[in-house]
């Protein structure tokens, strides 16, 4: 994120983005997300101390003037040294008690290659999962997005019959091989609601900076048309 800054804050402008998962953002303990993200209303959720070096450090961004946050991350949701992943707790500010979409359990999720940890994360994902389906019953819904690599899904998806991975087109094309992978899935409990998701060019580094393109394409998940007949 540190030499994209620039093109991150024109892609959430001009496509009119309300809450982004971010994975392989290299987040600094010397100087956090939110403070180089100067966009007015934001908050951003990530964890700089989940594991030793750089990391995949995801984050979620959110805009506060469509929701209300909620970090979860180690506080409800306790999570172990060495799993990648940020969980938080949005309030859609128009919802009341007859809103089918009262709350939306978010979780950035980065599993590396070749990790040794996927158990760990199923299990953690699931026990996340159960914990706020107790606690939160009526209208909760789920967003779980980020750059799982060749993690299995299904023990994700099986959690509920409502949550489905709804990312259809590949997200990266291997540069050595050419070979293309759906890297980055969106599992949701919402895909009722929204259409099938879009892969837009990678993100580019800011100019001034010199810098490469994220080697992943920017999935964007937009919403169908309406939800209560309100946009």
């Amino acid at each position: 994120m540190y030499n994209k800054v620039n093109e991150f804050h024109t892609f959430v402008e001009q496509e009119n983005i309300y809450l982004v998962f971010m994975n392989e953002s290299w987040e600094r303990e010397d100087k956090s997300l939110q403070e180089i993200i100067h966009l007015e209303n934001n908050e951003i959720v990530s964890n700089v101390h989940q594991r030793k070096g750089k990391g995949g450090r995801p984050a979620i961004f959110v805009d506060k003037t469509k929701f209300i946050v909620q970090n979860l991350t180690n506080t409800m949701i306790q999570i172990k040294w060495g799993l990648e992943v940020v969980w938080c707790l949005l309030t859609p500010r128009n919802a009341n008690s007859k809103s089918k979409i009262q709350k939306i359990a978010c979780a950035s999720v980065y599993c590396k290659p070749g990790s040794k940890s996927k158990t760990e994360l199923h299990d953690h994902i699931a026990e996340a999962y159960n914990l706020l389906s107790t606690k939160y019953q009526k209208g909760l819904h789920f967003i779980i997005a980020g750059d799982t690599n060749e993690l299995n899904l299904t023990p994700i998806t099986n959690l509920s019959p409502n949550l489905s991975q709804i990312v259809r087109t590949p997200t990266r094309v291997d540069p050595v091989t050419g070979v293309e992978a759906i890297l980055d899935p969106i599992i949701t409990t919402l895909a009722p609601y929204y259409q099938t998701p879009e892969c837009l060019p990678p993100l580019d580094s800011d100019p001034e900076k010199n810098g490469k393109p994220s080697d992943h394409r920017i999935v964007v998940a937009r919403p169908i048309t309406s939800i209560n007949n309100q946009c």
